[in-house]
């Protein structure tokens, strides 16, 4: 019987471990899009090419997160640096591998180490 409260044990860790990384997946992806919307300081709904690096240092100021700079900065600059298309470009890199299979799919963002650890991420300003 200990052997079936224990297989029922890991179980049950296994979903709960599964159910954290969703929730800490849609954490930085929330943080993701916050640090986009903010960077628009003249309510234009884009970035231009000069303000695509000091959006990816922001970028690289979330716990956790880590940049492709050059492809990002090469998916922005096609997108005509909208930020509907960089919100895009930050959802589509946020797809599990089960989400929909003809989504488009990017490596541009990479979750660290630590951001699976127990101390989550969040934004240092």
């Amino acid at each position: 019987q200990s052997i079936d409260a224990y297989a029922d044990y890991v179980d049950d860790s296994a979903e709960m471990l599964v159910q954290m990384q969703k929730n800490l997946k849609a954490y930085v992806l929330q943080n993701l899009l916050q640090v986009v919307i903010h960077h628009d300081r003249d309510h234009d709904m884009l970035v231009e090419e000069s303000e695509i690096g000091n959006l990816i240092r922001r970028i690289k100021m979330i716990n956790g997160v880590d940049v492709v700079e050059e492809e990002f900065r090469e998916l922005v600059m096609k997108a005509g640096g909208s930020l509907a298309a960089i919100m895009d470009i930050i959802k589509n890199s946020m797809l599990d591998e089960d989400d929909d299979a003809d989504e488009l799919r990017s490596s541009v963002f990479i979750l660290k180490d630590s951001v699976h650890s127990s101390r989550g991420g969040s934004e240092r300003k």
